[in-house]
């Protein structure tokens, strides 16, 4: 299953992670949070406390727009056909986890929803595929609950600790409404395409969106961990394709020659770099995106504040 990145209305609706794309773990198959005392619950915390700066400026500027509410519930509408569809698919051929089937990942669902003060907890659901993914339908229904979906090869390779952290970044798509904000973004521009040097513009800034959306759901990620070393490490273990690999700062150090290499680099090849385009930041930008937030005053103050 892909986005479909050339349809405005579709491709954010599919929050989709593939193994080069998201957080991959290894699974020990131990018991979820026996030492969770110290995890923080973040009351009252909101979406614009955690996304990225660029993920927050361009959501408000999409929400002060007089077009907002009229296509927001358009959108929300076609949402719901799409959001049944993929339920009965769910129903019809995954596993729904719950307090009897899966019960830890179940208590490490409603934990992650608790420390984002979520008051509705989405449905997990694991899915039967070789491929290590995850997803979520990126948007509240009115009168549903949210899907969120993890496969069995995920799974197998992941802690439970790490399940929790992409369960987190997966409720970050949904507490910050991406499908909704990102379709909306995606639906005003379309009038800038056919202008010449705008219509660019206009599509590197919705590049530009997606990927800061990301990182913003890595912050979410990392809420919930409340321990950037699961979050990073996890990350090592995805690029990687294996266990092996354990030293952040080794990591952090080879995104420094990539950097120094992509500015020394001939001219045609850096600007065929810089081009390409990405549903996902490359990964050390998101080591070190991750590493520098969780140093911060602004991370720090959102764990003391929602004490």
């Amino acid at each position: 299953m892909k986005q479909d990145e050339n349809n405005p209305i579709l491709s954010p609706i599919l929050s989709f992670h593939t193994y080069f794309d998201y957080i991959i773990f290894i699974h020990i198959g131990r018991n979820f949070y026996r030492d969770n005392q110290t995890k923080v619950p973040l009351r009252g915390i909101s979406a614009s406390q955690f996304r990225h700066p660029l993920d927050k400026e361009l959501t408000n500027f999409v929400e002060s727009a007089p077009f907002q509410p009229l296509l927001e519930q358009a959108i929300r509408s076609s949402f719901s056909l799409v959001e049944q569809s993929v339920r009965l698919d769910l129903l019809g051929s995954s596993v729904k986890v719950s307090g009897n089937q899966l019960p830890e990942l179940y208590e490490g669902m409603n934990e992650a929803a608790r420390i984002l003060d979520m008051a509705i907890v989405p449905e997990l659901y694991i899915q039967s595929s070789s491929q290590a993914n995850a997803y979520t339908l990126a948007l509240q229904g009115k009168n549903t609950t949210a899907l969120v979906v993890i496969t069995s090869a995920l799974l197998e390779r992941c802690t439970n600790e790490e399940i929790q952290a992409i369960i987190g970044h997966e409720l970050g798509h949904l507490k910050c409404s991406h499908s909704l904000y990102l379709t909306l973004g995606g639906l005003a521009s379309i009038p800038l395409r056919i202008l010449p040097v705008i219509g660019s513009l206009s599509e590197n800034f919705l590049q530009e969106w997606r990927l800061s959306a990301e990182y913003s759901c890595d912050r979410a990620a990392l809420l919930v961990a409340q321990d950037v070393n699961v979050v990073t490490g996890a990350m090592l273990k995805l690029f990687a394709g294996t266990d092996r690999v354990t030293n952040s700062a080794a990591f952090i150090e080879q995104s420094r020659e990539y950097k120094k290499l992509l500015d020394n680099a001939n001219p045609l090849v850096r600007r065929r770099v810089m081009r390409r385009v990405r549903t996902h930041p490359l990964p050390v930008e998101r080591v070190v995106e991750l590493e520098e937030w969780a140093k911060s005053k602004e991370y720090k103050s959102i764990l003391e504040s929602c004490k």
